[in-house]
């Protein structure tokens, strides 16, 4: 019978690997290619890029709380003017742990796929890098869109674009991505019903974030999760993989 290294080991060696690991999956990878797509976008040099990747995260809270949005449309107002996401969001998906993360998110892909709050547009253009002939970009207008734009231009990918301040999404989709994003929103299950009902018959909804704990002091936009939102997953047709915490597959009656 195999060890069982979760069930084996004892306590205080798990914590040593696991403070080990968090301390690993934190170190940053310098994505080059992207550092100069931020400077040639941003017109700074890529020294100042990269200064602004450790400044971005705090520069962003303390707009956040300057504005102290309250209501949806003051949510958005603050991602639509915010400069500084793109960096943040640049930085976070450069660290060891994302990296590992998204190429797992990228493996669980197929068919028509969907973007929902694609952010900086990163992720869609590795879809399109694994081969994935359909793939569209969702998320409000703003600094993120019209970055994510410019990388798609300069990537050479027809990726079409959905300005979700706008137009709502349209369409199926036989893969829907709703990464870092459910947590930002006053009203997730409004969003969660739009994404189920774009979802083909055994559709996927690879998702993060539904037990958030709410803000912190680096993430003051982040709400808690609402403690039924998995069971309300279930009752619009959707069933939680057994094996994979993020996947979830929609009822092929529904």
């Amino acid at each position: 019978m195999p060890f069982d290294f979760k069930k084996n080991l004892p306590p205080f060696v798990k914590n040593i690997l696991f403070r080990f690991y968090d301390k690993w999956g934190a170190e940053i990878v310098l994505d080059k290619k992207m550092v100069r797509m931020l400077s040639e976008y941003c017109k700074l040099t890529a020294e100042e890029v990269i200064c602004m990747f450790k400044l971005a995260i705090k520069l962003d809270a303390y707009l956040w709380n300057v504005l102290n949005p309250k209501t949806k449309e003051e949510i958005e107002n603050f991602y639509k003017i915010t400069s500084f996401n793109i960096f943040t969001l640049a930085y976070w998906h450069m660290s060891r742990y994302q990296r590992r993360f998204r190429k797992r998110v990228l493996n669980l892909c197929n068919g028509d796929v969907l973007d929902f709050g694609g952010g900086i547009g990163d992720m869609c253009i590795e879809l399109k890098k694994k081969g994935i002939k359909n793939v569209t970009y969702a998320d409000v207008g703003g600094k993120n869109f019209e970055f994510a734009a410019y990388m798609f231009r300069k990537n050479n990918h027809k990726i079409p674009m959905i300005n979700l301040s706008k137009e709502k999404v349209d369409g199926r989709y036989d893969t829907i991505l709703c990464i870092d994003v459910i947590e930002h929103l006053t009203n997730p299950k409004e969003t969660l019903k739009e994404m189920v009902d774009r979802l083909n018959k055994n559709g996927i909804l690879v998702i993060t974030g539904l037990d958030c704990r709410g803000k912190s002091e680096t993430h003051p936009w982040h709400f808690r999760g609402e403690p039924d939102v998995e069971r309300y997953l279930n009752s619009i047709g959707m069933m939680k993989s057994k094996d994979i915490e993020i996947l979830w597959t929609k009822n092929q009656n529904v």
